[in-house]
């Protein structure tokens, strides 16, 4: 449902952070990183900054060195969260991004955050001139599917003081950095049902 938290990499350049990464990928080898390396620009987005707007078309993909986004969309005029996006990993609109069609999601930092960006024309080369970067592609693609799956199990199966209590008990870091209005578009309830269940299961 959302992506574990790892520990912050601050030791690390945003290019070793990215090579680390990478390295846990089969095919990965120091000349496939090699090839990337003209073709990635570092940025930085402040808090409430949007990588991708809903309604934009995504061009691009990005690897987290530090910082925090939430990916969301509108449902009948509501914010709907559906994934958080820590450190140590990539993201961006893969539907959109295959499909070059405009995004159903936003993708909006909550922290200050700093990326590596690879531009879409730029992947395709990389696609065309090495497997392992097709590798990453469909990997990572995969990963977002997983994720999308495993929120909508989450919010069927589960009441929503279960749902909180299962990120108390999986992923409490998401509780210190994540805004509460963000955590129960999350969860899928009121800012103040959220809150009255917090305090609820802080006292049991």
């Amino acid at each position: 449902m959302f992506l574990s938290f790892p520990s912050k990499m601050s030791s690390l350049t945003p290019l070793d952070a990215f090579s680390e990464y990478l390295s846990q990928f089969p095919d990965f080898s120091s000349e496939s990183f090699d090839l990337v390396k003209p073709f990635i620009q570092e940025k930085v987005l402040l808090e409430g900054d949007y990588l991708l707007k809903q309604g934009q078309t995504c061009r691009q993909v990005a690897f987290i060195v530090d910082g925090l986004f939430r990916s969301s969309y509108l449902r009948d005029g509501k914010e709907i969260t559906t994934c958080f996006c820590p450190e140590n990993s990539i993201t961006c609109s893969f539907e959109s991004l295959i499909s070059q069609q405009p995004s159903e999601n936003s993708i909006q930092a909550i922290e200050k955050c700093r990326i590596l960006c690879i531009e879409y024309e730029s992947l395709l080369k990389l696609y065309e001139i090495d497997s392992f970067w097709q590798q990453v592609g469909r990997i990572a693609a995969e990963g977002e599917y997983l994720v999308t799956t495993n929120h909508n199990r989450f919010i069927n199966d589960l009441s929503a003081t279960d749902r909180y209590l299962q990120i108390l008990m999986k992923n409490k870091e998401l509780l210190q950095r994540v805004p509460l209005n963000y955590l129960a578009s999350y969860i899928q309830v009121e800012p103040e049902t959220l809150s009255r269940i917090r305090k609820k299961t802080a006292r049991s």
